[in-house]
């Protein structure tokens, strides 16, 4: 029932009787799914705060900002390309408190993070499917890494949302052999160290990666060593790279170094199978489809082996009748596509290819066919 299911997604209930659900949406990709799943008619439930005006026995006038659920059977929806967030639209039909809101019109916003419930009297199985296709997935992977060289570092952590840089810094120029230098880059050691403990303390289950050339992360784990035994601990795997910091971490992204953690982090999967596309482009152009027209055409005929899609062009595209036609072969299984995360250098590359792409059973001279 969900295009690239994004495992972030909680599904809090599921309730027959009231023929509804309850989810809180974690990520962008979260949000269409919903914004796809609601239709006109259906009823929705979120917590908001609305400013209730008292007038006092002198005449004066006093406001106060309330905290009420409202339940709204929506009308109207609309998506924020630049806010990211959704929007649904209808008559107030349910108010938590007496504040005489029944009947008139409320927008609610849906951003993640934001609880709502949906409820559905003629289609709450269609509602149950879409609980369920999270429901039976674990919670995505997280894991935390470490990119060092000689020049700079960087603490990013990969998780099913994407991923998100928490620590980065570039060493003094100097030389790094005198001892003002080698008290330098421990004082900066102990500051990664000490972002990894937050981190862990905070994500018991999450191991860490280092990355870099062999020299500088073998320093970095001498370190670990020395002084952070309990960070040693969690570190799962090192990896070897021409670079560390921010540059590191793409750069094993790309290369496939970081190839047996795919099944586990998606923004690795998402960076290695847009590598493979540009393979597949380089060696034969004609096996692959560029943008929107020619990845349509491709589906039309059959020739589609797999579609990619970045989660900006979705986001600027949703409601194109011809993407949900494809979205909607997705969800049934009679099309393999996968979403790209948004900040990753993966969806930037398919971006500039017009945000959506497919590999191709078959050559196809596309360019001619399409215009």
């Amino acid at each position: 029932m969900a295009i690239g299911i994004s495992v972030g997604l909680l599904v809090r209930s599921v309730d027959p009787l009231k023929r509804s659900i309850k989810l809180v949406p974690e990520s962008s990709l979260d949000l269409l799914n919903i914004f796809r799943l609601v239709k006109i008619g259906y009823e929705i439930y979120s917590e908001t705060s609305r400013e209730v005006k008292k007038e006092r026995v002198s005449g004066k006038v006093d406001s106060e900002r309330v905290r009420v659920v409202l339940g709204i059977e929506v009308e109207g929806k609309t998506v924020d390309p630049l806010m990211r967030r959704i929007n649904f639209a209808g008559r107030i039909i349910y108010e938590s408190k007496p504040l005489d809101l029944l009947g008139k019109h409320h927008t609610i916003h849906l951003y993640p993070g934001v609880e709502l419930r949906i409820r559905s009297q003629k289609e709450f199985e269609r509602l149950k499917a879409f609980a369920s296709s999270y429901a039976g997935r674990e919670r995505g992977g997280r894991m935390i890494c470490v990119s060092i060289d000689d020049e700079r570092v960087a603490v990013a952590e990969f998780s099913g949302t994407g991923l998100n840089k928490l620590y980065s810094k570039t060493f003094p120029s100097t030389d790094k052999s005198i001892s003002w230098g080698e008290r330098e880059i421990k004082r900066i050691f102990g500051e990664v160290a000490s972002t990894l403990k937050d981190y862990f303390s905070k994500n018991r289950e999450s191991d860490a990666i280092v990355i870099g050339p062999k020299v500088f992360v073998d320093d970095f784990m001498d370190f670990l060593k020395d002084c952070e035994k309990s960070v040693l601990k969690r570190v799962r795997r090192v990896y070897h790279s021409s670079v560390g910091g921010e540059d590191g971490i793409r750069e094993a992204m790309r290369s496939g170094v970081l190839r047996d953690l795919a099944d586990l982090l998606k923004p690795v999967r998402d960076s290695l199978e847009v590598e493979r596309f540009i393979k597949q482009m380089s060696r034969n152009p004609e096996r692959v489809a560029l943008g929107f027209k020619e990845v349509l055409e491709a589906w039309k005929l059959g020739a589609v082996e797999k579609v990619l899609v970045s989660e900006s062009f979705l986001w600027s595209h949703i409601v194109d009748e011809d993407l949900d036609k494809l979205l909607e072969a997705a969800e049934r299984g009679k099309l393999n596509l996968q979403v790209l995360l948004d900040g990753l250098e993966a969806s930037e590359k398919i971006m500039g290819f017009g945000g959506i792409v497919a590999f191709l059973r078959y050559p196809l001279p596309l360019k001619d066919m399409v215009g």
